[in-house]
């Protein structure tokens, strides 16, 4: 019994923490507030998390990932019914991307002051990398790859903000991969 509400606590903790930090941001977040949201007092949080970072990197666990290793999954592992020109491992990474919006948002948007600020950028920069790697026609120049990785992140972003269910985030994520990836000649 007594585990049950250890575990119902921390899952509140966890609710309160994910939509503080997506209101608020990682700076402005108050430990306070999130304990008013989860009806528990403010020093019991750090009886489940350390300290507010530690709080913040639980929230973000679900959408932490090695955004190289997903990007250079085996090409082979393509699936029928999945979209064109994704690998197994990136649907099923953007799959799990869609289940946590609000967690990838915090992660990319709303994380200053973390060590997680500068997750956009590193997730572009991979894909820039990989697009240079499988591009057919050898763009010369850098900044047309970083425009495409920049833009497809942005896309993916507006996909989150604007999710209106599965299907319809696989017809928008089918549109955006043609019209990036088959005009760059992947």
């Amino acid at each position: 019994m007594a585990q049950v509400l250890k575990d119902e606590i921390k899952e509140n903790i966890l609710k309160a923490a994910l939509q503080e930090f997506f209101d608020h941001g990682y700076k402005s977040a108050a430990m306070r507030s999130i304990a008013e949201k989860a009806k528990i007092p403010t020093g019991l949080i750090y009886t489940y998390f350390k300290s507010k970072e530690a709080l913040f990197d639980a929230v973000l666990r679900p959408v932490l990932y090695d955004w190289e290793r997903v990007l250079t999954a085996e090409d082979d592992e393509h699936n029928g019914d999945g979209v064109k020109g994704l690998s197994k491992a990136e649907m099923n990474c953007l799959l799990n991307l869609f289940e946590h919006r609000q967690e990838l948002i915090i992660l990319m948007e709303k994380s200053q002051g973390t060590k997680y600020e500068h997750e956009k950028e590193r997730l572009i920069q991979d894909i820039e990398d990989h697009l240079f790697k499988h591009q057919s026609d050898k763009v010369e120049d850098t900044l047309f790859i970083h425009i495409v990785a920049n833009n497809f992140v942005d896309g993916i972003m507006q996909m989150m903000y604007h999710y209106k269910g599965k299907e319809w985030a696989f017809m928008i994520l089918h549109r955006l991969t043609e019209m990036y990836f088959s005009g760059i000649g992947l």
